[in-house]
């Protein structure tokens, strides 16, 4: 999604992070792809490197389902396009070539290629696809497809399994911020809703039958919680963690990523925070990264846990 002077921005589907109506679109600044091992054993984060060492925003990064690669959206044509990095070369090859903007590629389930955003005629106030549904399948030589859900103005998603969909929608109507978020099931149509206060953050949990994500109801207490398809209503697992000194509590992080042994992951600046699984613990500090220059946003895992790659706000 575009960013626009406009605090309806707020979601900043684009560059993955919510940026002050002062930024103006010369003003922005740079966002980077970090990747680094994850040893949870050894509670430590090591092989810490920027993969895009160039000047725009790289954003919203993703592990293909091998764990060889890592997908993720980059300004660097003029619009938004879909690049892929690989782990074992170290080289970096446009996925697509479009003149529209995509945003969030995400590997399918069936490895035959990958879900995106699309936007091709936005809506003003929000920047989403505003004609057709925006939800994409394309195949690995970048040609898109078809949608992948008929819903419309779906600005985030995450798949559950390869019929079910995590799905932020967008609101219609400006200034009113009603945005909602459903699990959908792509074979009967059926929408089981998971909150009205979404964040912008969703995933799966590790055994794969439910949707993971932020519940923002109680404007004091976020709470990552957990849904499934015939569930009588959502399991609060966690309360996220509170923002870095001086940070408004509306604008700390709520980005998390679901590891295989069922913790997850979650951000405060440059301090990756974890919470172990347990029910009623909490995000304890687990890695400090102080030289990645500056405030980590979207986080993603590999399927077997051992790297992480993340947004990074310079």
């Amino acid at each position: 999604m575009p960013i626009t002077p406009n605090r309806r921005t707020v979601l900043a589907l684009g560059l993955a992070c919510a940026l002050s109506p002062a930024f103006a679109a010369d003003a922005r600044p740079d966002v980077a792809i970090v990747i680094a091992r994850l040893d949870l054993a050894a509670g430590r984060v090591h092989e810490v490197r920027n993969i895009t060492p160039v000047k725009g925003a790289n954003f919203q990064p993703s592990f293909t389902r091998d764990g060889q690669a890592v997908l993720f959206a980059s300004d660097r044509s003029g619009s938004n396009n879909v690049y892929r990095y690989d782990l074992e070369s170290g080289s970096t090859t446009a996925l697509t070539q479009t003149p529209h903007n995509l945003y969030s590629p995400t590997p399918l389930p069936d490895g035959s290629g990958f879900s995106a955003i699309r936007v091709v005629d936005a809506d003003p106030n929000y920047g989403i696809e505003r004609t057709e549904p925006s939800l994409w399948r394309f195949g690995w030589d970048g040609q898109a497809i078809a949608p992948v859900v008929p819903v419309m103005r779906v600005g985030y998603h995450a798949w559950v399994d390869d019929q079910r969909l995590a799905l932020f929608i967008v609101d219609d109507v400006a200034e009113r911020n009603a945005h909602r978020a459903v699990l959908f099931n792509r074979s009967t149509g059926q929408r089981t809703p998971l909150t009205d206060k979404p964040g912008r953050s969703l995933g799966r949990t590790a055994d794969g039958t439910r949707a993971l994500f932020v519940d923002q109801t109680d404007p004091e207490h976020w709470r990552i919680a957990a849904q499934g398809e015939g569930d009588a209503e959502a399991r609060v697992l966690v309360e996220t963690p509170v923002g870095p000194a001086g940070v408004k509590d509306p604008n700390r992080s709520q980005y998390f990523v679901a590891l295989p042994d069922g913790s997850l992951l979650m951000a405060r600046g440059h301090l990756l925070l974890r919470w172990d699984g347990k029910p009623g613990g909490g995000f304890l500090p687990f890695a400090e990264l102080p030289g990645i220059g500056g405030a980590i946003r979207n986080i993603a895992a590999s399927p077997d846990g051992t790297r992480l790659a993340f947004s990074v706000t310079l």
